[in-house]
């Protein structure tokens, strides 16, 4: 029995949706006013304030501004921009641009091929040269905004972007820059919606064993498979020094954006308790246990405002279907994502906008538009309602929107837990000795020189090898996994 990872990937479609700025302000009538918003946390949601040792573990305080405890503005942001990125096949905003590892024999830290997110990327070491193309499309890098009619992606019209100037590239500041016409306010806590010393997650001492990712381009977890190589590694055997071959997995594209499930985390970080024996915590990296103060579930937040300034009548329709994404999605941000916590819902209290009328200078009142605004968020994800209240349906990518509900399905998240295997035979820590990958690949493959992989035959060369080592290959992995069948069926 094995769990899927907690995370999976929303797919790159092959080009990104844009559109001139006079192309989005065409989208209906522009709106200004303010939405009148509530978040409900539907499991413990922590956002980290300061961090505090607390005996042998510590204890995280919950974020706050001058003294109030809050959601900040820039994790609601974030966790909306990442949707609609995600749902309109946007810019990627938000990427490291390289990630580098030193690959060689005898470099104790040169056991992984780094990669560059945008770029080609070259490497040497004792294995084969590596020379790969960007890890994302470069259509997906945010571009300056050049020209009479620039193009944009819709996450970065609602919420601005500022582009990074390529080396050597010649462009003024209003190229590199886009305002916000989307404003989030704090979502502050009142004292009896917390929770301060029930909930926790597990770390060990030192560097954390399951925090932030450290993606390379030698695994098929983070990245798609390109081909297989046969490395030397050495490694002490009952005491004794050996130098052997391994395969190893090369990978090339990012599988793409990356979400997490929602899950329980009271059940999920249980396993990790020392005192249930599952995980094998050793003297050096000795159990660790973090403390949260959250926003307790089925706790809301205080009514806080997203203003909105001169928003076409179809892109506030995206903002809304975001916020209220039909019954089965539901959206995560904060800590500890990967073990449950920070799933929430957004409920819309109140709606106060007008229409923007060109030649008026003096604004017109703001009116109460909440009914209208509950009956495009009951439109959700129907093609045929949409288009019957005037939305463009050419905005979302709707194989995105399949995987978005898969990933951030609410319905039977109680039946599912997502734990990571304990580093052990027939897991992560486990290497195939190139003896043991031909034996199992063998006659269809033999690893004497690299070879080069298609979607099909590195399916296929991670199958035989299953029972050897299960997490080769993401895709794999996970639908083999207990729990997929129900992730499987969920729809938008």
């Amino acid at each position: 029995m094995h769990n899927p990872n907690p995370f999976d990937f929303v797919p790159f479609t092959e080009k990104p949706i844009l559109k001139t700025e006079a192309e989005f302000n065409a989208l209906g009538d522009l709106y200004s006013g303010y939405l009148e918003v509530k978040l409900k946390a539907l499991t413990p949601v922590h956002v980290v304030g300061f961090q505090e040792p607390v005996g042998e573990g510590r204890k995280s305080h919950i974020y706050r501004q001058n003294g109030q405890a809050c959601i900040p503005a820039a994790s609601i942001r974030g966790c909306l921009r990442s949707f609609i990125e995600a749902l309109t096949a946007g810019w990627v905003s938000q990427a490291n641009v390289e990630y580098k590892k030193e690959y060689g024999l005898n470099n104790p830290k040169g056991r992984h091929v780094g990669f560059s997110t945008f770029e080609k990327h070259r490497s040497r070491g004792m294995g084969p040269t590596y020379h790969m193309d960007a890890a994302v499309n470069p259509v997906y890098r945010p571009q300056a905004m050049e020209g009479e009619n620039p193009l944009l992606d819709v996450a970065s019209y609602l919420f601005g972007i500022v582009v990074e100037k390529e080396k050597g590239e010649q462009v003024g500041h209003d190229a590199l820059a886009r305002k916000s016409r989307v404003w989030v306010e704090d979502a502050q806590i009142q004292p009896d919606q917390i929770e301060s010393s029930r909930y926790w997650l597990p770390d060990i001492t030192g560097e954390a064993f399951m925090g932030g990712a450290k993606p390379s381009a030698s695994n098929w977890w983070y990245m798609q498979p390109r081909e297989v190589w046969a490395r030397r590694v050495t490694a002490f055997i009952k005491g004794q020094k050996r130098t052997m071959s391994v395969a190893e997995f090369i990978g090339e594209k990012y599988w793409g954006r990356k979400f997490y499930y929602h899950q329980d985390p009271e059940k999920c970080v249980k396993y990790y308790d020392p005192r249930e024996g599952n995980w094998p915590y050793r003297d050096v990296n000795a159990f660790c246990k973090v403390v949260l103060e959250c926003l307790k579930p089925q706790a809301e937040t205080d009514t806080f405002r997203i203003y909105v300034n001169r928003l076409p009548r179809q892109l506030l329709m995206m903002l809304v279907l975001s916020l209220l994404p039909g019954k089965n999605i539901r959206h995560k941000l904060g800590y500890g994502k990967a073990y449950g916590y920070g799933s929430v819902a957004f409920s819309i209290a109140g709606a106060n906008l007008r229409v923007e009328e060109g030649t008026q200078r003096i604004p017109s009142p703001l009116q109460d538009r909440l009914a209208g605004i509950i009956q495009w968020a009951e439109a959700a994800w129907s093609q045929e309602r949409m288009q019957a209240i005037g939305f463009d349906i050419s905005l979302i990518n709707w194989q995105a929107l399949e995987k978005l509900a898969q990933v951030l399905g609410w319905a039977n998240s109680e039946q599912l837990i997502f734990t990571y295997p304990p580093f052990k035979t027939g897991y992560f820590a486990r290497g195939i000795g190139k003896k043991d990958f031909n034996d199992a690949v063998q006659p269809d493959y033999k690893l004497e020189q690299p070879i080069k992989t298609s979607p099909e035959n590195a399916r296929s060369i991670a199958a035989k090898l299953f029972d050897v080592k299960k997490p080769i290959h993401f895709r794999l992995y996970q639908e083999r996994a207990e729990g997929w069948a129900i992730i499987k069926s969920r729809r938008p």
